[in-house]
């Protein structure tokens, strides 16, 4: 139990280093989505996707420092984005859901 605490710790640790730019993102889509409705979800799903991709390529370029500390503490890279990711595409449709239930 306690190694799957520690990943969860150092994951946490590294999305809450882009969360602010994600969810601002999220609220962005959130606010179309509200304003347009479920027509638009392709051309949000693509706006997240490439948003997520240039979170991405801003981390790897410019904090790529900070991914050899994750590395030193066991985690690679493809591990640590792959749940980074699915967090935040988890946390994007269950707000597309509350929305779409609120309006």
């Amino acid at each position: 139990m306690a190694p799957l605490l520690r990943l969860i710790r150092i994951v946490a640790t590294f999305y809450r280093s882009f969360f602010f730019a994600s969810f601002t993102i999220t609220s962005i889509c959130l606010a179309i989505f509200g304003q347009f409705g479920p027509s638009s979800l392709v051309v949000l799903f693509w706006f997240k996707a490439a948003t997520l991709g240039l979170i991405y390529f801003f981390i790897n370029s410019f904090q790529s420092k900070q991914l050899f500390y994750y590395r030193n503490l066991g985690i690679g890279k493809v591990i640590l984005w792959s749940v980074c990711i699915a967090i935040d595409c988890f946390l994007f449709a269950v707000l597309l859901v509350v929305t779409h239930n609120i309006l």
